[in-house]
């Protein structure tokens, strides 16, 4: 668990760094593969996780087709500063010192949210007004989206 909390502090310290969108696309995306393994390690159930991940990952790569289309040309910069911070907060992790306690759930809790059905009667109308709110949106942007006007940039 140690080793995760050590890959999301360099992938936060990272994002701060880079410039270039395509790379902040990637941090994105590898935060989210990150917190999506550690909250399957904590809950003893990956369902959640895989959820959660297949959400951002699905929007992440929507932006990373927009980012493309728009920054195709635009030339991407090795940062050494950004690479020797990296590689000095490396020795970080052994000076760390997380409190087990506050990582470790109880396992009656993790039992019970295990057991929760998702779509039980406490939860069916929360259920429900993501359903409306998804389709809603889905109609907006169809709406919204013409497809006669044709390509994001002009080329010229």
């Amino acid at each position: 668990m140690n080793m995760f909390m050590w890959i999301m502090l360099n992938l936060s310290l990272v994002f701060m760094w880079v410039k270039h969108p395509l790379s902040m696309v990637l941090v994105i995306i590898l935060q989210t593969l990150t917190i999506s393994v550690m909250t399957g390690m904590v809950l003893s159930s990956f369902w959640f996780s895989y959820i959660i991940m297949m959400i951002m990952m699905s929007g992440m790569l929507v932006l990373f087709i927009y980012m493309a289309s728009i920054a195709s040309n635009e030339k991407f910069k090795f940062s050494i500063i950004l690479f020797t911070m990296v590689i000095l907060n490396s020795p970080m992790i052994l000076f760390l010192n997380y409190d087990n306690e506050m990582m470790n759930m109880n396992k009656t809790t993790t039992l019970n949210m295990i057991l929760n059905n998702l779509f039980s009667g406490t939860t069916m109308i929360i259920t429900m007004i993501m359903v409306m709110y998804l389709l809603y949106t889905m109609i907006t942007v169809s709406k919204i989206v013409n497809i006669n006007e044709g390509p994001l940039r002009i080329k010229k």
